[in-house]
């Protein structure tokens, strides 16, 4: 794919799981299949930058800080106030379970396009 599409559509994800953010948990596996296609996406952009390999720890770490904003927004209670009144922006309570199932389905997407796609 080319980089700009690879980025419109990283960028796409995330608004869209922003903007779905404000049925809470309804839409559960909407943000687990999100964590996929964002791993999955994110190895496509990263794959013509970096090689494979970096290319998956790249995701990693993305993946990572991810999941450190979700714990800092929801422990800062300015921020998450913020975030809720301004942009209507609900996070769920991480858990510990919760965080290494979207760590994981995140580098299984990019796992899943270096495997097939590349």
């Amino acid at each position: 794919m080319n980089t700009f599409v690879e980025f419109f559509l990283v960028t796409i994800l995330v608004l869209v799981n922003v903007t779905l953010s404000r049925n809470g948990k309804k839409l559960y596996w909407f943000y687990e299949i999100s964590h996929f296609l964002g791993g999955f996406l994110l190895a496509g952009l990263f794959i013509n930058f970096f090689g494979g390999g970096m290319a998956l720890l790249a995701v990693l770490v993305i993946g990572t800080l991810w999941e450190v904003h979700e714990v800092v927004v929801s422990k800062n209670k300015k921020i998450k106030s913020f975030l809720e009144n301004k942009f209507k922006y609900y996070i769920i309570p991480p858990t510990f379970s919760d965080t290494g199932l979207d760590l994981f389905l995140d580098v299984l997407g990019a796992s899943v396009y270096l495997f097939f796609i590349k």
